[in-house]
């Protein structure tokens, strides 16, 4: 009787062994990382950061296609766009702000289509 308890023991403890080794390799030495992460697989405030990089892109490129393309990834980019200036919407800069309130007057103004091809 003795010999089953010790062979169980035995076993839970190389269980337990494996779990902690496995832990420590996946969480410290192999963690996992994300690359080239769809923005619409993103968490929510990085998905409003993305938007707000768009945005600001805008600014510099005035092309309002582009920026069309880019927010495409997200959904309809004109509701993006209201969303992100909503009172429930992460803080925004009064430059992030300013941007993308005029992107959105671009995009709206624009009322054109999404291209066939992604952004570059």
């Amino acid at each position: 009787m003795k010999s089953g308890r010790a062979i169980l023991l035995i076993g839970l403890l190389g269980i337990g062994m494996g779990l902690g080794a496995g832990f420590l390799l996946g969480r410290y030495v192999w963690p996992v990382r994300y690359v080239d992460v769809a923005p619409v697989d993103l968490r929510s405030e990085w998905q409003a950061e993305y938007v707000r990089m768009v945005a600001l892109a805008y600014i510099r490129e005035q092309d309002p296609t582009l920026a069309r393309a880019r927010l495409a990834l997200l959904g309809d980019p004109v509701a993006v766009l209201r969303g992100m200036l909503t009172a429930g919407s992460p803080p925004l800069s009064p430059a992030a702000r300013a941007a993308i309130a005029e992107l959105l007057r671009a995009l709206e103004g624009a009322g054109g289509q999404t291209p066939a091809g992604g952004p570059p």
